[in-house]
């Protein structure tokens, strides 16, 4: 308010000035221009020059507006129009993220040749593999590559992933197969050789690819987990080889797979007895015993040759405080009687029936002590095994 009152002050000084100067002397000034003449004061003149001043600038600026509005007007429509590119690519990818195949497809496939970016033909081929149209994909993958709308790699990923979704094993190395080599390092090219090495049971591939698959990150752990477990029982199982021997094959078996919950130390010592190979056998028991004491190891103590048999006795021994079947002192008792200790025979195969009072640890027993001439003792245990075995059967019957 202190600044409007200033100013209003200062103007009415300069108009009264003004108006002082202009009644004491106006001046004048003649222009001539053949018969015309115009004679005015010089204050009108400088009045009538500002006027005219003002009027041309402003026409100036509605001539200059008047001519850059199409410009504009072509920026206003094309940034709409970019606009709506936009949207409707956001509703095909937003479409492709929830799963609504069908409408992803729709939307990025219809979009006009200005629209498409390298997405574009990509996950609207891809969309149309989720949706199950196989050949549909091609096709759309064969126009993109025809109109170059996408690059030549990532066309032949797509392809790729196209044909192992189908099945096509051999389709899809032909397409993984026209990439360069910096283009096979891509972690999406390393995921689809692993489902392919999966596809084919290429167990020992599958297994070397596992340690990238999982830095990258490109199939989810509970997969990658589950294939691990898998192509580790082909390999110990003797389908499969990545190692000279069962020793050396087992050995690179990761610990998770290792422990009394998995199958694979099953099924490696089913093979190794299946194909009798003993050396093999006795080797990998008494680091097995280190850590776990399982029916499966016990049993195939029993089955080595007395030789290697007698050289589980020192690792089988910390169990025996453990056992709560008598599996680990009826397998002792076996050791012992192999090593002729009469004593310590006797004295596991009793403990071993206190644990396990079963008509086959009786029966073992029982033949034992009529090798040592305890006839009566022995048929007290057979006949107690035989009406177990009988009372199992009417069991069964009813």
């Amino acid at each position: 308010m202190a600044r409007f009152s200033l100013y209003l002050v200062v103007g009415l000084i300069g108009g009264a000035l003004l108006v002082s100067a202009i009644a004491r002397d106006p001046g004048y000034i003649l222009l001539t221009w053949g018969d015309w003449q115009v004679e005015t004061s010089v204050w009108f003149a400088l009045a009538g020059l500002v006027a005219a001043s003002i009027a041309v600038v402003t026409l100036w600026r509605i001539l200059r507006s008047t001519l850059r509005l199409p410009g504009e007007l072509r920026r206003w429509l094309g940034l709409r129009s970019a606009r709506g590119a936009q949207r409707r690519a956001d509703k095909g990818f937003t479409a492709f993220f929830e799963g609504r195949w069908e409408t992803a497809e729709k939307t990025l496939r219809k979009a006009s040749a200005a629209e498409h970016t390298l997405l574009h033909p990509l996950y609207a081929a891809l969309a149309a593999l989720h949706r199950g149209q196989y050949e549909r994909a091609l096709a759309l993958l064969d126009e993109a590559e025809a109109s170059a709308s996408a690059p030549s790699s990532m066309i032949a990923m797509v392809r790729a992933e196209c044909h192992v979704t189908h099945g096509a094993i051999e389709q899809a190395e032909q397409a993984l197969d026209t990439l360069s080599g910096a283009e096979r390092a891509a972690p999406r090219v390393g995921a689809l050789r692993a489902k392919l090495a999966y596809l084919q049971g290429d167990w020992p591939r599958l297994i070397e690819c596992l340690p990238e698959l999982r830095r990258d990150q490109m199939i989810p752990e509970g997969q990658l987990t589950g294939w691990e477990r898998e192509a580790w029982l082909h390999v110990v199982s003797g389908q499969c080889d990545v190692a000279k021997t069962r020793v050396a094959a087992w050995k690179q078996v990761p610990e998770a797979l290792k422990s009394d919950q998995q199958p694979h130390w099953q099924t490696l010592v089913q093979r190794l007895m299946a194909e009798a190979d003993w050396e093999s056998l006795a080797k990998l028991l008494p680091e097995r015993f280190e850590r776990y004491c399982e029916p499966v190891s016990l049993s195939a103590v029993g089955a080595l040759p007395e030789r290697q048999r007698l050289k589980m006795k020192k690792p089988l021994q910390k169990w025996r405080d453990e056992d709560s079947d008598g599996q680990c002192h009826a397998t002792l008792a076996r050791i012992a009687e192999s090593e002729g200790d009469t004593q310590a025979t006797a004295i596991l195969w009793e403990r071993a029936y206190e644990l396990n009072p079963s008509s086959h640890t009786a029966l073992s027993w029982s033949t034992w002590l009529r090798g040592q001439g305890e006839e009566h003792r022995a048929a007290e245990l057979e006949a107690g095994a035989l009406a177990q075995i009988r009372q199992g059967s009417d069991s069964s019957a009813s």
